[in-house]
Protein backbone atom coordinates (compact mmCIF):
# COMPACT_ATOMS: atom_id res chain seq x y z
CA UNK A 1 0.00 0.00 0.00
CA UNK A 2 1.52 3.43 -0.59
CA UNK A 3 0.49 7.06 -1.99
CA UNK A 4 1.33 9.08 -5.04
CA UNK A 5 1.98 12.30 -5.08
CA UNK A 6 4.56 14.91 -6.46
CA UNK A 7 6.28 17.17 -3.41
CA UNK A 8 9.01 18.91 -4.01
CA UNK A 9 11.10 19.24 -1.08
CA UNK A 10 13.21 23.01 0.00
CA UNK A 11 15.95 21.20 -1.38
CA UNK A 12 14.56 20.69 -4.92
CA UNK A 13 14.32 16.82 -4.72
CA UNK A 14 11.11 16.02 -5.86
CA UNK A 15 9.44 12.94 -4.32
CA UNK A 16 6.33 11.21 -5.70
CA UNK A 17 5.35 7.83 -3.85
CA UNK A 18 4.87 7.48 -0.04
CA UNK A 19 4.34 4.76 2.58
CA UNK A 20 3.35 4.18 5.95
CA UNK A 21 6.67 3.06 7.41
CA UNK A 22 5.45 2.63 11.08
CA UNK A 23 2.68 3.27 13.57
CA UNK A 24 3.56 3.82 16.90
CA UNK A 25 1.02 4.47 19.96
CA UNK A 26 2.63 5.84 23.37
CA UNK A 27 0.02 5.12 25.78
CA UNK A 28 -2.54 7.53 26.31
CA UNK A 29 -0.18 10.18 25.15
CA UNK A 30 -0.06 10.68 20.96
CA UNK A 31 0.37 8.64 18.28
CA UNK A 32 3.07 9.04 15.73
CA UNK A 33 2.76 8.06 12.01
CA UNK A 34 6.24 7.40 10.26
CA UNK A 35 5.59 8.60 6.44
CA UNK A 36 8.44 7.60 4.13
CA UNK A 37 8.61 9.51 0.64
CA UNK A 38 10.98 7.97 -2.56
CA UNK A 39 12.05 9.73 -5.65
CA UNK A 40 10.01 7.16 -7.59
CA UNK A 41 8.11 3.52 -7.16
CA UNK A 42 11.10 2.00 -8.69
CA UNK A 43 13.55 3.42 -6.01
CA UNK A 44 10.94 1.77 -3.61
CA UNK A 45 11.32 -1.53 -5.12
CA UNK A 46 14.82 -1.40 -5.18
CA UNK A 47 15.10 -0.87 -1.59
CA UNK A 48 12.48 -3.89 -1.04
CA UNK A 49 14.93 -5.74 -3.53
CA UNK A 50 18.27 -4.69 -1.56
CA UNK A 51 16.95 -5.30 2.04
CA UNK A 52 16.05 -8.74 0.78
CA UNK A 53 19.81 -9.61 -0.78
CA UNK A 54 21.39 -7.80 2.16
CA UNK A 55 23.40 -5.50 -0.75
CA UNK A 56 23.86 -1.86 0.02
CA UNK A 57 21.77 0.15 -1.73
CA UNK A 58 21.73 4.11 -3.01
CA UNK A 59 17.86 5.13 -2.12
CA UNK A 60 16.71 8.65 -1.19
CA UNK A 61 14.27 8.80 1.31
CA UNK A 62 12.81 11.61 2.89
CA UNK A 63 10.97 10.58 6.42
CA UNK A 64 8.06 12.85 7.92
CA UNK A 65 6.51 11.81 11.58
CA UNK A 66 3.11 12.74 12.24
CA UNK A 67 2.19 13.57 15.69
CA UNK A 68 -1.79 12.86 15.87
CA UNK A 69 -3.77 12.89 19.61
CA UNK A 70 -3.93 9.28 20.82
CA UNK A 71 -5.69 6.10 19.16
CA UNK A 72 -5.39 2.74 20.54
CA UNK A 73 -7.21 1.51 17.58
CA UNK A 74 -4.54 3.24 14.56
CA UNK A 75 -3.50 1.28 12.23
CA UNK A 76 -1.84 0.93 8.87
CA UNK A 77 -5.06 1.35 6.94
CA UNK A 78 -6.28 3.87 9.30
CA UNK A 79 -3.12 5.79 9.18
CA UNK A 80 -3.08 5.84 5.37
CA UNK A 81 -6.83 7.33 5.48
CA UNK A 82 -5.25 10.62 8.36
CA UNK A 83 -2.52 11.67 5.80
CA UNK A 84 -4.48 11.37 3.32
CA UNK A 85 -6.33 13.97 4.73
CA UNK A 86 -3.51 16.03 5.31
CA UNK A 87 -3.35 19.39 3.09
CA UNK A 88 0.85 17.90 2.23
CA UNK A 89 -1.36 14.54 0.36
CA UNK A 90 -4.06 16.00 -0.69
CA UNK A 91 -5.09 15.01 -4.21
CA UNK A 92 -3.20 11.95 -3.56
CA UNK A 93 -3.74 8.59 -5.80
CA UNK A 94 -3.78 5.03 -3.90
CA UNK A 95 -1.17 2.74 -5.57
Amino acid sequence: MAIIKEIILENGVVINYHRVVSVNNITNISSIIEVAGYTSKAKREEEKQKIQSGEEMNVFIDTTFVSVPYNSTLNVKSAYDYIKSLDKYQGCTDD
